[in-house]
């Protein structure tokens, strides 16, 4: 797969994708999305049904096929490096502590001494079993030029037909042309959003607070976001 690539995403939890810290990042699931990207390439994420029938049992109403984020793609790193990267150390998990935006960093995977094998840091998101899968991928995904919107999930008025000219697809991971990207780039721009957090991840529950709050401070390359550490995490199951 090369180009610009979208897929229907099935957990909106703020761990894959993870846009906090003034960087998207895409560093767990999804292998195959992570080993054939390059730079200035586009990634989409859509609600799936399922993830539209998850968060629906939340109290949080997700638009089928709504636009979770669009990112592009700056820098492609092996998941080695990124975790060494000082620009990324806040992306390293606080498992059971802190804040939601704290504890769902991607930031988990390094070398072991031998430099042979990875060993996974302890997150709330995925457990030991899945780290083949997650490094699969062999890199981390970094965006500073991202639009994120969660559960206020993007879905244009009168549908993806109408703007595009065409449905969009019925796949769970599939390619875009380049006609996508500036055709949503421009609907965005005439609607005044500009790139930054639009919403919390879906997966942090409708009962948390202060959410205009949150998604003020969460801008590009710009400081921390907060969310409430009392909201309890959720599990996702599997990418």
């Amino acid at each position: 797969m090369s180009g610009h690539i979208g897929y229907k995403l099935t957990h909106d939890s703020g761990f894959a994708p993870n846009p906090f810290h003034g960087y998207l990042t895409l560093a767990t699931c999804k292998p195959a999305v992570r080993r054939a990207r390059q730079r200035g390439e586009w990634v989409a994420g859509f609600a799936s049904k399922e993830l539209v029938d998850r968060s629906s049992r939340d109290g949080i109403d997700l638009p089928f096929q709504g636009l979770i984020y669009l990112a592009r793609v700056e820098e492609v790193m092996p998941l080695h490096d990124y975790f060494h990267d000082p620009r990324f150390r806040s992306k390293q998990p606080k498992e059971g502590r802190g804040t939601l935006v704290e504890r769902c960093g991607d930031n988990i995977y390094y070398r072991e001494p031998s430099g042979r094998h990875y060993l996974q840091l302890r997150n709330e998101h995925h457990p030991p079993g899945e780290t083949d899968h997650d490094t699969g991928g062999r890199n981390a995904l970094v965006a500073s030029e991202f639009y994120y919107f969660g559960r206020n999930a993007f879905m244009p008025e009168g549908g993806w037909r109408l703007l595009l000219g065409h449905d969009l697809s019925s796949g769970r991971t599939f390619g875009c042309q380049p006609s996508f990207v500036e055709k949503v780039l421009k609907h965005l721009a005439q609607l005044g959003i500009k790139p930054g957090i639009h919403g919390m991840p879906s997966g942090f529950g409708a009962d948390v607070e202060g959410q205009k709050t949150q998604v003020d401070v969460c801008k590009p390359r710009g400081g921390a976001c907060k969310a409430p550490p009392t909201a309890p995490a959720r599990r996702p199951s599997r990418c």
